[in-house]
């Protein structure tokens, strides 16, 4: 199996157009095709190549059925599902089974999509820069859009290295300078790279007023304050769920996370869903499914952590061996708004360990909308939880118990006050990550349980290199994940002593 590719490529074709990149390989642009020069020079056009940057990204992260959020989803032992669609049945097997790095396996959008869809966004990003720095285009009446073209291009770059470090072990660390031959890296790298470039967005957000328009990230018209905001806040999120186990989390630098959460969103980021018709482009495929009645359901370890008493697995002897008919009893009123009481399970043969007494709720109002009512992507306690874990880890306990104690857990849950005590706040922080955050921003709870070293024994820890990539590079497939045979180094590629090994 593949350990360190380093194998050089030449950049071939950058795709301008998104909605033109190839299906097969990461195209990278010729700098002298004529198009792409006319393009660069035109400032409509640039402005209308930034317009769509967003929303391409959006359309894989929440949108697209070969999305890898529902695999996420089930491998995070969040969420549980008896179909068979986006992998989540593969993905959800007990023993874990490796991920397919195949190009003829069914399910194999699952990976080729998103790695391809970011890197459109990103090269694509790569060319307004290029265009504004390269070539001084100004855009707008006496320029007064450049710097907000500029601030979005670097604040898509960020997001789009940012999750392919997330999501894949290696990656092309691409940006405006790129040229010639690049080499392919690791996770970090790319990851590092994106926190680079959204912080080059912070500094064009804090330095030029404006707003964006509001089809840009639909039904929000953001000013360059509310974008430092969210790219601060997406800084936080790739530093924390970008560790592959807790020795990494732990070498964290907590002060920096402290600073990017404290200067973070303080109200929920949403886009506004423009419903279930043909020509939708803002609605979540992603939510719909993993909480959609008759189809997802909580997963029995979650159900465990918001009542200790019910076992996190469903026992052999069924319903009559759960305590209180595996009813959650607790006094969190969450328990009540954001959760239902279900029964309902069926394909046995798929494995009585996918059943469970309860569904996701919270989401209802969304589906009842016909989807015309805002898509959550971050809500603003996933901030504040990132934020009080950084005092925790600092030994700030006082300030950390006072974020939580001012936040949802007493809000929205009517719980007492944790106390100023290390294990109380690590354990208030886990529960209400768990409680609080599902289904908003893709893979937040798989990367949650990821850097704690709590996912399933044999759950891969990251994606390969899609199948088409590697073919293009002229390197054999490989992959991760599995307990026999088993992909990947322990602990760093596939996971080991995590919360459960069937």
């Amino acid at each position: 199996m593949m350990k360190n590719i380093k194998r050089y490529i030449l950049l071939l074709v950058i795709s301008i157009n998104i909605s033109g990149c190839s299906d097969d390989v990461l195209d990278i642009e010729n700098k002298n095709d004529p198009g792409r020069l006319e393009t660069l020079a035109d400032p409509d056009g640039l402005y209308s190549l930034t317009s769509s940057l967003f929303n391409t990204w959006f359309v894989q992260e929440q949108h697209n059925f070969g999305s890898p959020g529902p695999a996420l989803w089930v491998m995070s032992d969040w969420g549980t599902v008896t179909f068979a669609n986006y992998a989540t049945r593969d993905m959800s097997e007990e023993p874990r089974i490796f991920m397919d790095n195949n190009p003829s396996y069914g399910y194999h959008a699952t990976i080729r999509n998103f790695w391809q869809k970011m890197y459109a966004v990103l090269t694509t990003a790569n060319s307004v820069i290029i265009g504004i720095e390269g070539n001084g285009i100004e855009i707008g009446d006496n320029g007064e859009d450049t710097m907000k073209v500029k601030g979005m291009a670097y604040f898509m770059q960020g997001l789009s290295n940012g999750y392919i470090g997330l999501l894949y072990d290696k990656a092309y660390p691409l940006d405006e300078t790129t040229e010639g031959e690049i080499e392919v890296t690791d996770y970090q790298t790319s990851i590092a790279i994106a926190i680079e470039q959204l912080e080059k967005a912070i500094i064009v957000f804090d330095n030029n007023s404006f707003n964006i328009p509001a089809d840009w990230m639909n039904g929000n018209s953001f000013s360059n304050t509310e974008m430092s905001q969210l790219a601060h806040s997406f800084i936080a999120r790739l530093m924390v769920y970008g560790p592959r186990n807790e020795a990494e989390t732990d070498a964290l630098d907590w002060n920096k996370v402290l600073m990017h959460a404290q200067n973070g969103i303080t109200q929920d980021f949403n886009i506004e869903g423009d419903g279930n018709g043909t020509t939708r482009n803002w609605m979540s495929w992603y939510k719909y499914y993993m909480a959609r009645p008759n189809w997802g359901k909580v997963d029995m370890r979650v159900v465990n952590v918001l009542d200790n008493t019910i076992p996190p697995n469903w026992p052999e002897g069924g319903l009559a061996d759960l305590p209180h008919d595996g009813r959650i009893i607790s006094s969190d009123l969450r328990v009540l708004s954001d959760f239902q009481y279900n029964t309902a399970n069926n394909r046995p043969e798929r494995g009585l360990y996918r059943w469970s007494t309860y569904r996701y709720s919270r989401l209802d109002s969304y589906f009842n909308a016909n989807f015309f009512a805002p898509v959550i992507m971050m809500r603003a306690a996933e901030i504040d939880l990132f934020e009080a874990e950084a005092l925790l880890r600092l030994g700030r306990l006082s300030e950390a118990a006072t974020v939580i104690n001012t936040g949802t857990r007493v809000i929205r849950g009517n719980l007492p006050n944790v106390a100023v005590e290390e294990i109380a706040i690590r354990d208030a922080i886990f529960y209400e990550r768990t409680i609080e955050l599902p289904l908003t921003g893709m893979g937040i709870e798989y990367f949650d349980m990821r850097r704690n070293d709590l996912l399933q024994d044999g759950s891969l820890l990251h994606f390969p290199i899609p199948a088409q990539q590697l073919e293009t590079i002229l390197e054999p497939f490989y992959t991760y994940g599995g307990l026999n045979p088993q992909f990947g180094v322990p602990g760093q590629d596939v996971a080991i002593d995590g919360w459960y090994r069937p």
